[in-house]
């Protein structure tokens, strides 16, 4: 398979490697893998004819800095649990690891949907991303490609949950760094990150124009209950 189609093309591929620990639901029974996986992402500035060239590389820029900061903070010994698994409140309650809350099993299919969608939910407006490949020494590291062409993904809307939960959306479908659900605030309390860092990167630049310093984020911590 070759991407992408068209004649002449020049793009980027971002390389990014993570541990992480699937979770799966098979029947009444959960399964346990653990796995290293390797991420491909290509991607191209935006298409947009009334930009200049230095405005659609300063945008690609910031998109690029977004993406980075999710990735480094967010997936490295992640756990990819099915939120239909008996065990997702036994690891929301005992492990300081992120959690990603899947909408199914946590297969390489899957997860390259799930993944596709939230990192152009990130980057809207700043970056295309074209496709992303993912290999995972789980399943014998074979490659497998995504990429969408009509910008409709085959994910549930947030009521994939079964409750109640503080965003209409789910976290793949907004710009933000969040990979799981949160508890309604008029319930028990808001569980969320106390500020979004993927907001502030760019953020001079893109409302003023001007060039912004740079930004440095230390590992992101999950936020205490």
């Amino acid at each position: 398979m070759q991407f992408p189609s068209y004649d002449h093309e020049s793009f980027i591929v971002i390389p990014h490697t993570f541990y992480a620990t699937r979770v799966y639901k098979e029947d009444e029974l959960s399964r346990i893998s653990a796995a290293k996986l390797t991420l491909k992402i290509a991607c191209t500035p935006i298409d947009d004819d009334t930009l200049g060239h230095v405005e659609l590389g300063q945008k690609a820029m910031v998109g690029f800095q977004r993406l980075k900061v999710w990735l480094e903070a967010l997936l490295d010994n992640v756990i990819l649990v099915d939120v239909n698994s008996e065990l997702l409140a036994e690891f929301q309650e005992n492990v300081h690891n992120n959690i990603m809350f899947i909408p199914g099993n946590p297969d390489d299919s899957m997860l390259s949907v799930v993944l596709h969608a939230k990192m152009c939910s990130i980057t809207k407006a700043l970056l295309d991303i074209h496709y992303i490949s993912l290999q995972a020494t789980d399943t014998d590291n074979i490659e497998r490609y995504y990429r969408n062409l009509s910008g409709e993904y085959p994910l549930p809307g947030i009521e994939y949950v079964g409750e109640e939960v503080a965003h209409k959306t789910p976290w793949w479908s907004r710009p933000t760094i969040d990979i799981c659900e949160y508890e309604d605030e008029s319930e028990s309390g808001i569980l969320a990150w106390p500020a979004d860092p993927l907001a502030s990167i760019g953020k001079e630049y893109l409302t003023n124009g001007d060039e912004a310093d740079i930004i440095v984020f230390d590992a992101w911590k999950k936020p205490e209950k």
